[in-house]
C-alpha cells in the first residue's frame, strides 16, 4: 500500500480528479494475465483490490503485488514492452490510465508532468530499496533477528496521510 502513497502524495487534488475521470475500472479474475511479457503495453494500472504474481517468462517468481501498487509504469517510462508476466492470484480490481491520456495530460497541464515523474522516481526508488533490502536480508543472519525500520520525518508523514486520503477517494469511487 505504501508504494501508491509515494505517487498520490505528490499529486494534487486536480490530478486525483483527473485520475477518477480518466480511469477505467477493470475486474481481473484469478489466473488472468494483466500484463504479458513481450506484448506491448498501453496502460498504467493502479491496483485497488486483489493480488498479483510477477513472473519471468521462464516461470521464475519475482514479486507479489497487492492493493496500492502500480503496474506498467516501467513500460510507459522506457517505451518498451514488459519483460514479465503479471497474473492475478485472486479476484482483483485495477484502474487503468492509457499512455495516450497521460501524454495528453502532460501537454495540457505542464505541472502534472513534473509531479508525475517526481512521484514515479520516488516510487521506483522505494521499489529498488525494497529489493535491495530483501537481498541483503536474505544474505545475512538478520533472518532470526528483529529489524527496526527508520523513523519517518514529519513532512513524509503528512504526505503519506494526504496520499492515504486520496487513495481512499479512488477506492471509494471505483468500488
Amino acid at each position: 500500500m505504501r508504494k501508491v502513497l509515494h505517487i498520490l502524495g505528490d499529486f494534487n487534488d486536480q490530478d486525483i480528479e483527473w485520475l477518477i475521470d480518466m480511469g477505467i475500472k477493470k475486474n481481473i479474475q484469478p489466473n488472468e494475465f494483466l500484463i504479458e511479457a513481450n506484448v506491448p503495453l498501453h496502460e498504467i494500472y493502479f491496483v485497488l483490490e486483489g493480488k498479483f504474481d510477477v513472473v519471468l517468462p521462464d516461470g521464475t517468481s519475482l514479486a507479489k503485488i497487492k492493493s496500492g501498487e502500480i503496474l506498467g509504469e516501467m513500460s510507459f517510462i522506457e517505451e518498451e514492452a514488459p519483460m514479465v508476466n503479471v497474473k492475478a492470484t485472486e479476484p482483483a480490481m485495477v484502474i487503468s490510465i492509457s499512455f495516450g491520456a497521460l501524454t495528453t495530460r502532460f501537454k495540457e497541464c505542464l505541472g502534472f508532468e513534473g509531479r508525475f515523474y517526481k512521484a514515479m522516481s520516488l516510487f521506483l526508488s522505494s521499489r529498488l530499496r525494497g529489493v535491495a533490502a530483501k537481498v541483503a536480508y536474505e544474505n545475512t543472519d538478520l533472518k532470526n533477528k528483529k529489524v527496526f525500520e527508520q523513523d519517518i520525518d514529519n513532512a513524509t508523514l503528512d504526505r503519506i496521510q494526504i496520499a492515504g486520503e486520496r487513495f481512499s477517494r479512488l477506492l471509494n469511487h471505483f468500488s
